[in-house]
């Protein structure tokens, strides 16, 4: 990465830090990042772009967040209108929607994991065909139920080669006062040398897991179809530095 990014991302931080707590621009857990890059004039995208100068992707977490750091999202590549597909075959009905489908659930390459007790989730890194597999098991008679779901190789190593190279992890205190939150930007470190060739090794040994999560539209002119809440890779804070090098900003 070019140092006058860095250099330049570095400052740009450090003015944002002598500031302390600055209001959230959003609620939620997507609040820290939207308030950071708004503080700094980055301009919300989906592309396959990094967020700073397009070499950079930024990342920020709660000092005491547990939750996993999200790598990226992006739908299976197969089938054809892949999240309808997965939420109206394997989806169980959702209280909160109105009985409707939903199908949250997280798993990895090591085990299937339990869905409502009907099915279990696994990932498969396969070579030979190129695919990261999404397998489905029927807990009740053991077999395989689908091996349809998948996403091609090409398509993961250039999210990877353009997003995940450089992350920028930034960590905040956070606290709320007359039910608004702020947030104090407090430490950044930088997440580096995320090949796709470490990054399917990681799936397959079970430090880089996946998340589903896919609901449905509760109500307005969408209501009643699929709602894709951003399925995507994830990483435990612990298990980092073995997906990663770390360097200190």
């Amino acid at each position: 990465m070019d140092n006058k990014v860095l250099q330049g991302f570095k400052k740009d931080f450090l003015a944002i830090k002598a500031k302390g707590f600055v209001p959230s621009n959003r609620a939620h857990d997507t609040g820290i990042g939207k308030t950071f890059e708004d503080s700094i004039g980055i301009v919300e995208n989906n592309n396959f772009l990094a967020d700073y100068a397009g070499v950079l992707e930024i990342k920020s977490k709660r000092e005491l967040s547990k939750s996993m750091l999200t790598l990226f999202t992006k739908s299976p590549s197969n089938p054809k209108g892949v999240n309808s597909y997965l939420r109206e075959k394997y989806g169980s009905p959702d209280t909160a929607a109105g009985g409707m489908k939903t199908l949250h659930t997280t798993f990895s390459a090591l085990k299937f994991n339990t869905f409502v007790n009907k099915y279990g989730f696994r990932l498969e890194v396969d070579k030979k065909y190129r695919k990261l597999f999404v397998l489905v098991k029927d807990l009740t008679t053991g077999g395989i139920v689908d091996k349809d779901i998948w996403y091609d190789f090409d398509t993961l190593k250039e999210i990877i080669e353009m997003k995940c190279q450089h992350i920028a992890f930034i960590s905040a205190k956070s606290k709320k006062e007359n039910g608004k939150e702020y947030f104090a930007f407090t430490n950044v470190v930088l997440l580096k040398n995320l090949t796709f060739e470490r990054f399917a090794r990681s799936v397959a040994e079970g430090l880089i897991e996946y998340d589903i999560r896919i609901g449905v539209y509760r109500s307005g002119k969408h209501k009643g179809k699929t709602h894709d809440h951003g399925s995507g890779f994830r990483v435990k804070k612990g298990n980092l530095n073995k997906v990663f090098n770390i360097e200190e900003i």
